[in-house]
Formats: structure tokens, sequence, C-alpha cells
């Protein structure tokens, strides 16, 4: 006996059911439609973890008469990290940095792994994640001579700054995003900033002068230093949602706690320190 597929859209699934089919469709990396999800779950009473397995252990055809879906997710029941992850309830993200350079807008926004694009409040147009090597703003740098550490604005594999102990030039060593700056999510200042840089608002008249630029925001007319690669959809994504769990390192984060709530058009991490 064949079982048919459950009637649910969103006009009939209340929030936390949203949440949940949202979170179903990334732990199956984006194979199945929100309704096809809030399908298999209300089939299993709205247990995450049953309909997890469900789709893992079933039979294809059963799979299919629930969801109503396709032959699409069938790929990901061969691979194991898939398979671990969800049963895991894991969601692989990352904080990446976004720039649309149309609007000089600027933000970092908590996205998943698999697809990292945000969508600008501004123009609404989707974007891709600026890549790492070409992030740029509150940056860490470190002296290779006498392994001082220390802060300042900086674009990585662009940016010099002399070290403020030994005077040594030091490169980015990385890009701290805002929920890791300090508790008023901004970075905190000990020395006036300057770099090796023509366009540098505090060039020493003295230092080397070196191909770089400046990022530090008195030093630039625009936010957007390396705009981001506009995102070509091929149709099969869903809803950005990321979890609760492994939220304890956004204690400073300025925007809502449950990321599940948040749209493309949601809550970001604004970079306009």
């Amino acid at each position: 006996m064949e079982v048919e597929a459950a009637v649910v859209g969103d006009h009939g699934a209340t929030d936390d059911q949203l949440q949940q089919a949202r979170r179903l469709q990334e732990l199956l990396k984006g194979r199945f439609t929100e309704e096809e999800a809030l399908r298999i779950l209300e089939h299993h009473e709205w247990d995450l973890q049953a309909a997890v397995h469900f789709v893992f252990e079933s039979e294809p055809r059963q799979v299919r008469q629930i969801s109503g879906s396709g032959e699409g997710w069938t790929e990901i029941r061969a691979d194991h990290n898939v398979r671990n992850l969800a049963y895991q309830n894991h969601v692989p993200f990352q904080v990446r940095q976004f720039a649309c350079e149309e609007n000089d807008n600027v933000w970092w926004r908590k996205v998943p792994t698999r697809k990292m694009v945000s969508k600008c409040k501004k123009c609404k147009k989707r974007f891709e994640a600026v890549p790492k090597d070409r992030e740029w703003g509150w940056a860490k740098f470190v002296c290779g001579n006498c392994g001082n550490e220390f802060n300042g604005f900086g674009q990585m594999n662009s940016t010099t700054s002399p070290c403020y102990h030994c005077g040594t030039v030091c490169h980015v060593d990385e890009v701290i995003p805002p929920y890791r700056r300090d508790k008023k999510g901004r970075p905190s200042r000990r020395s006036t900033h300057t770099c090796t840089a023509p366009n540098c608002y505090n060039r020493s008249p003295d230092a080397p002068l070196r191909p770089t630029r400046c990022v530090h925001p008195r030093s630039l007319r625009r936010q957007v230093v390396h705009p981001s690669l506009r995102h070509q959809s091929t149709g099969s994504t869903v809803a950005t949602f990321l979890s609760q769990g492994g939220l304890d390192i956004f204690q400073d984060y300025p925007g809502p706690r449950n990321m599940a709530d948040v749209s493309e058009a949601g809550s970001d991490i604004s970079d306009n320190n």
C-alpha cells in the first residue's frame, strides 16, 4: 500500500516547524525544497533525527512517496561525510565578508560552508563571499623578527605595517570579523594607525613607499576595497539557515541569536567600524 505525500505549505506550518524544515534542508545539502522537508518532518511528527534517518535508511521509493520529490537527493545517501554530519545534527558554517560595489556596502555574515552567499540589503542582489586572501578590515599582524603581535587596519596579501617594537615591515596575518573584537564590537586602538601605502592618511614621510593600499576608513573614499562576485543561482539553493549550535562564539554578535529566523535580507554584521 502506497503512502500519499502529506500536503503541507508555508500557510499551514508554524515558525518552529519552518525552522526544523530549514535545518533539515541544510543537513541534507539542499536536496529537498522547504515544502518537501516539511512533508518528511510532518510524517515523523516533527522529529528531526527521525526524518534524517528516514532519508538515509528507507527505500528511495518510500522517501519519494512521502516527500513528493524527484531523484536529485539520492546521491547524498552514498556520501558518508554528509551522512555522519547529518546524524550529528551538524551544519558546517563560516563567517565571511561580503561587498556590494554598486552600493558601496560591506557586511559580514555567518553562512553555510556549502553555499557562501549573502544578499545586499540595499539592492537585494546576491553575492559570493570575498575571497579569504582579499579580505580587509581590522587585522592582526605578526612580526617575523621579534614575534610581536599587534592590530590595525589592513588587507590580506596587500597591506604592510612597521612593527611597533622593532620597526620590521609586517604583513597581515588575518582579518578579524567583528564578532571576535571587543565587547563593544569595535576594535581597540592603543597606537595611531600607520602603514606604508601611498594613500595612508598617516604615512610617515620617512617610511619606504610600497605599492599597497591603505584600508583604514580615514584613507578610503569608498568602503568597498575588493567587490564580491554576483552569485549565479542554479535554482537548487535553499533559504540560508544556521543552527543555534556553536553560537557561543557569537556572544558579541549584535543580530538575532536564532539564525533560523534570519532570511537573506536579515541581520548581518556591519563592518562600519
